[in-house]
């Protein structure tokens, strides 16, 4: 059954670490977790993940216990990283899910879908970006 708004956190293996090498593991932390899957391909998906850089970058001091996680259902980490390099997303966590398993564990049929995480590791909140004010919801959870 795939991760519901309710459920716990279940960790992420096996994603290929984006902005570095090798694989990692997505563990809850204790923080409010944004979890982004996207695509570089996907033209709705661009404008959300701008918005995740402008959250962040907006609320660099205020939001030290928020991740923001884009999780990539493209092909290969090196055509992610040329895209987030050019458009500047640096301050979001970027991993590219590749044979990892996560969309079937999340059951993602199309991006953008996003979820958010409480510091419980409850999962609170799954759908399009633009369907609701993440930096308020985030500020809530906060």
């Amino acid at each position: 059954m795939p991760q519901q708004v309710g459920d716990k956190f279940v960790n992420i293996s096996k994603v290929a670490v984006v902005m570095g090498s090798g694989e990692a593991s997505i563990e809850h932390d204790g923080k409010v977790m944004l979890i982004d899957f996207w695509a570089t391909w996907c033209p709705p998906c661009q404008k959300p993940m701008a918005h995740n850089q402008e959250m962040l970058v907006k609320n660099e001091g205020k939001w030290a216990n928020v991740r923001i996680i884009g999780l990539s259902i493209d092909d290969d980490a090196p055509t992610v990283k040329a895209h987030v390099e050019s458009k500047g997303w640096t301050k979001p966590e970027h991993y590219q899910v590749g044979n990892s398993g996560a969309s079937d564990s999340w059951g993602i049929s199309g991006v953008p879908h996003c979820a958010l995480v409480n510091k419980a590791g409850e999962i609170v909140w799954r759908g399009h970006p633009a369907s609701v004010d993440l930096e308020a919801e985030i500020n809530k959870l906060l």
